[in-house]
């Protein structure tokens, strides 16, 4: 399975907001200048994720987005799944696609197993996690 940008831009955007969580509205021009993300982009993506109880939107002078669950309760999983749908990490996986051997294949049960496991820890995994784990890298760093 491959990451697609938009779940990469997403998690970036999702986590300046998770770092800002409680403040101001952080906006489109912001998220895009800070992570180098096109702002028509970010904006799709964003819309995405407020259709999807992610974000929050707020318009108007001092506008922008907030997320709108504490980033401890979004997990990786809700993100990726917002932006790209299912984790499938081969065809016979994805529920709106089929697979053309689907019956007779002897590798579909791994690829369920795995897929499961990633599934699983996709889950297992939030936005505060993430922020966790980045501090540490920069404590290692510095160090």
């Amino acid at each position: 399975m491959r990451v697609t940008r938009k779940s990469d831009y997403g998690l970036r955007a999702l986590c300046t907001l998770a770092r800002q969580y409680n403040g101001e509205p952080v906006s489109i021009g912001q998220l895009s200048a800070e992570h180098k993300i096109p702002e028509p982009f970010l904006e799709k993506i964003m819309q995405e994720l407020r259709e999807h109880g992610l974000v929050e939107a707020t318009h108007g002078r001092g506008g922008g987005y907030v997320l709108s669950k504490r980033p401890s309760q979004i997990s990786l999983r809700e993100i990726v799944q917002a932006l790209d749908g299912p984790i499938a990490l081969v065809t016979c996986l994805d529920p709106n696609l089929k697979c053309s051997i689907e019956t007779n294949c002897p590798t579909s049960s791994i690829w369920e197993i795995i897929n499961q496991k990633l599934d699983e820890y996709l889950n297992s995994l939030t936005l505060s996690d993430v922020i966790n784990m980045q501090q540490s890298e920069r404590v290692k760093v510095s160090s």
